[in-house]
């Protein structure tokens, strides 16, 4: 029987990346935890490009073209590393996917790259969507505490003003997906919204 794939998704602070940490160690039966941005295969080539010709992708390339590499990577790791899985019958948790690149595309690239969305077609439907319901305040907030922890200033596209627009267009954007979204109130203490993540996916997730 084919495994389930569930994507957890927000905006930026929601604490994505956290709760798929937490789950790693759940213990829950027969399931991976990973990421669409671990082992981008072609984002991985140009950094080793950057290290040997002494370089920064920044000098050369738009953000368009270093996306091109992004989603060629989500759809390699798909079809090479997640599909396999699933057809084995293992349950597949994913940290973002085609909703939120499709989303980055939308609203940071150029709008003539819009088309870019097209590609994600290909991509299979996950059997369930959790998304991660948080306020801007609260967001903000979490970004700033993790950039004070690891010293990393946060991208531009973390600042105040873009998870407004990132906010607003996943509440245009869910409506028209194909699957069940289920909504968790992610302004609460980490481990409460961790509770009601994994509640979800006991019940969904083969044994």
């Amino acid at each position: 029987m084919r495994g389930k794939l569930v994507i957890l998704f927000g905006i930026d602070g929601s604490g994505k990346s956290t709760i798929l940490k937490m789950l790693e160690d759940s213990g829950l039966n027969n399931t991976i935890y990973t990421s669409c941005l671990k082992n981008a295969i072609f984002e991985e080539e140009l950094y080793q490009a950057e290290k040997m010709l002494h370089f920064t992708r920044a000098e050369f390339f738009s953000h368009e073209f270093k996306h091109v590499l992004h989603i060629g990577s989500v759809i390699y790791n798909m079809y090479n590393i997640v599909l396999p899985l699933l057809n084995t019958g293992k349950n597949v948790i994913l940290d973002r996917y085609a909703i939120c690149i499709k989303l980055f595309i939308e609203l940071f690239l150029d709008p003539s790259c819009n088309c870019l969305s097209k590609t994600l077609e290909c991509l299979p439907s996950p059997d369930l969507g959790v998304y991660l319901d948080v306020g801007i305040d609260t967001a903000s907030q979490r970004i700033l505490e993790r950039s004070n922890k690891t010293g990393i200033l946060p991208h531009y596209s973390e600042s105040r003003e873009s998870l407004m627009l990132k906010k607003e267009k996943y509440e245009i954007m869910i409506p028209d997906e194909k699957y069940t979204i289920l909504r968790i109130d992610a302004n609460q203490n980490i481990d409460k919204v961790y509770s009601s993540v994994f509640k979800i996916l006991s019940e969904i997730c083969i044994p």
